[in-house]
């Protein structure tokens, strides 16, 4: 069999048509990868933007914090058997997750009464949950004190002289604290 001879120009356009070839495809794998590239970190800063619900500025959530507030006005009461009862309805209408109330202040002319959360946990005998309540149910516990889902509402039964051991009376206003930073308290006026 006899070789078949390939002249210049031949070899000349078999080696160049691959590294033209190569050229292009490098080419076009760059292309796509940097447009990739592109579109996932827009994806990125955009849904952490949203998600804070910033469009634009400091990606932190500075705009949402919990805002815990009173459906209508607290209620409060002297029990025939001695106990101050107060009830409050509470949600939390503003927030990432959810609001914890881990202070509860009654404050009057004489002075301040600051409940913590193992006083919270010990004076909570009910909550009645909204029933349209989304997630999981308002719930009470010794170290984040009220525990308020976003957007659900609950109405809470507090018998203060579980911690307090004495029985109130007079005007007080009623502080709910948020430990979050901004986060605005809630304030209303009960009579007990």
């Amino acid at each position: 069999m006899k070789a078949v001879k390939k002249d210049k120009k031949d070899d000349y356009l078999e080696k160049h048509h691959f590294t033209k070839y190569y050229q292009t495809s490098t080419g076009k794998i760059l292309s796509v990868f940097l447009i990739f590239a592109v579109i996932v970190v827009t994806f990125v800063l955009l849904t952490g933007q949203i998600a804070y619900a910033n469009v634009y500025g400091p990606l932190f959530n500075d705009s949402k914090v919990p805002k815990v507030e009173f459906q209508g006005s607290p209620y409060a009461m002297n029990a025939t058997n001695g106990s101050s009862i107060l009830v409050m309805n509470v949600t939390d209408l503003d927030g990432p997750n959810q609001a914890m109330i881990t202070e509860i202040e009654l404050t009057n002319s004489s002075g301040t009464i600051i409940l913590v959360s193992q006083n919270i946990s010990t004076d909570v005998f009910s909550i009645v949950d909204a029933v349209y309540h989304y997630h999981t149910d308002v719930k009470v516990s010794p170290y984040n004190g009220i525990y308020i889902p976003l957007g659900d509402e609950a109405t809470i039964h507090m018998d203060l002289t579980s911690s307090l051991h004495m029985e109130l009376h007079g005007k007080y206003t009623v502080t709910l604290v948020v430990p979050s930073q901004k986060a605005p308290f809630a304030t209303a006026d009960v009579t007990f």
